[in-house]
């Protein structure tokens, strides 16, 4: 009998970097969610899906959830191929 740990919190981290695209050199923001949470049973995401992320000023925190393809779609979302 295989027992599932649950892990529905984690310290993870932001993470900073520069990107540039077309001769433009841009901020980009990660958020990394630790592996004991992402692998939880009950973590909404898979890997490639949209989210919509939002800032609640009166709580403090960021929300992340899940989004439907064809909200994400209405918002200007395209789905990314990774590259090699």
């Amino acid at each position: 009998m295989q027992c599932t740990i649950l892990a529905r919190s984690g310290v993870g981290t932001i993470i900073g970097r520069k990107s540039t695209s077309k001769g433009r050199e841009y901020a980009r923001v990660w958020i990394y969610v630790p592996t004991k949470v992402a692998e939880d049973t009950s973590f909404p995401f898979k890997v490639g899906d949209p989210c919509l992320v939002e800032v609640d000023e009166k709580k403090g925190c960021l929300v992340v959830r899940p989004i439907e393809l064809n909200e994400a779609r209405k918002s200007g979302w395209t789905k990314r191929e990774r590259r090699r």
